[in-house]
């Protein structure tokens, strides 16, 4: 049995919804013509007026960074690290059964935090010729890029004075490429994301869950970063209860300081309920619009300013946090 929710057609999103014609973001609602946020309501210039006390004392903490876009290549892959000046994060490990095909996208796990740009940017992979084990130094590749089971590049992220975008293409023997896709940002704003399930509770018959969360940004042109995503035959396994945060791979992401509410969180999780071998499959399909400045969805919680979206689908909840790191001064 499959049903399937969409929000950009129906209840919060749709015409009677909360972002629809008629709901609380639409044309009515809180960001329509005669809500909160419309013509007729508080816009960002009242929001800001009224909030300009806050303001001084939360300003958004601003970091040089990088922001990875993309990595393809036509050879099989276990794992990759990426290093800043400073620290190192597991970005990609291949999974049971994955099939890498060549020219598509691998699909992150990380960076878990906020890649900085301070000094050189480095990529470190793993082959599936190498068994890695914590004290290994595999094999570096040399001046004419050929390489045994690991290989390291590093590229200077010191120079852009604006946004840019850079692909690095690295050649080895055997005729393998790898390529990279990332952001040099020098003011970015450090943004988390958290995805919360508030599912009807059903007691002890088992849940899944797999599908994607993306996050997609003005300054990220045709790519968007991978928040969290799994395919069915490696769906997540839901614990026991009715509420449960999502283990995103990439919780963390970069947004340039003069568009960090230029952001939209596309979600598409499909929630596996079985009980007596039947299954039921709920398709949760919604796109949350950061852009727009909704007072009553934020909060300050120093040193982050959070906002809180929720969609209802008959009966089970998607609560998504956007939450905006702040300068400490205190």
């Amino acid at each position: 049995m499959s049903e399937v929710w969409d929000w950009n057609t129906a209840n919060e999103d749709g015409d009677g919804g909360e972002d629809g014609d008629g709901g609380e973001d639409g044309d009515r609602g809180e960001d329509g013509d005669g809500g909160e946020d419309g013509d007729r309501g508080e816009d960002d210039a009242s929001f800001a007026l009224e909030h300009s006390d806050d303001e001084d004392l939360t300003e958004v903490s601003i970091l040089r960074t990088v922001q990875v876009l993309a990595i393809r290549a036509n050879f099989c892959i276990s794992r990759m690290d990426a290093h800043d000046w400073y620290q190192s994060f597991v970005i990609y490990t291949t999974l049971e059964g994955e099939v890498q095909e060549e020219g598509m996208d691998l699909v992150l796990i990380g960076p878990c935090g906020i890649l900085q740009a301070y000094g050189a940017f480095c990529l470190e992979v793993f082959t599936e010729d190498l068994v890695f084990t914590e004290d290994d130094e595999g094999s570096s590749t040399d001046d004419e890029g050929s390489w045994g089971g690991h290989f390291r590049r590093g590229w200077d992220v010191t120079d852009p004075d604006e946004v840019e975008e850079f692909t690095q293409t690295i050649y080895g023997g055997l005729g393998r490429k790898l390529e990279i896709t990332y952001l040099v940002i020098p003011e970015a704003v450090e943004t988390y994301v958290e995805v919360r399930l508030n599912l009807k509770d059903f007691g002890s018959r088992s849940r899944s869950v797999y599908g994607s969360v993306k996050a997609i940004a003005i300054d990220y042109g045709s790519k968007n970063v991978n928040l969290f995503s799994f395919e069915r035959g490696s769906s997540l396994s839901l614990p026991c209860g009715s509420t449960c945060i999502l283990p995103l791979g990439q919780p963390a992401i970069a947004l340039p300081k003069g568009s960090k509410y230029k952001l939209h969180i596309e979600v598409d999780l499909r929630v596996i309920t079985t009980c007596d071998s039947q299954e039921e499959d709920k398709n949760l399909k919604f796109c949350l619009d950061c852009s727009r400045r909704i007072r009553s969805k934020e909060r300050l919680e120093l040193p982050r300013r959070i906002r809180t979206q929720k969609r209802e689908f008959d009966g089970d909840q998607v609560e998504v946090k956007v939450i905006w790191v702040l300068e400490k001064f205190f």
